[in-house]
């Protein structure tokens, strides 16, 4: 896990238009506008990357593009949850006659 959390997103504006930005998993950039435009790159590493993102980055606000937004990663890899769960699945269907809407009480 690295030591840092890096941006996952970047959203650039300039009048309407947007440019979107979007690393991927691994060392693949998206990018995703002006318009109808899309873009993907792949590196040979994190480093690769970066250096090509902070470039973009320059060029775009060199021409009067905004850095809007950034969206971090917000996935730690550690769990979040203070209390057991009461299911494996949360997710997976309840009987019915522990589901008040499936008894029809809609109260």
């Amino acid at each position: 896990m690295a030591l840092f959390q890096r941006a996952a997103s970047w959203l650039f504006i300039k009048g309407q238009e947007t440019i979107w930005v979007l690393r991927l998993e691994g060392d693949h950039l998206v990018v995703c506008g002006p318009g109808s435009g899309r873009e993907h790159f792949a590196f040979a590493g994190d480093e690769e990357v970066e250096t090509f993102q902070v470039s973009f980055a320059e060029r775009l606000m060199a021409t009067g593009w905004i850095l809007w937004g950034v969206d971090r990663e917000r996935r730690s890899g550690r769990e979040r949850r203070v209390g057991a769960r009461d299911a494996v699945d949360r997710r997976l269907p309840r009987p019915a006659m522990e589901d008040p809407a499936a008894r029809g009480d809609w109260r």
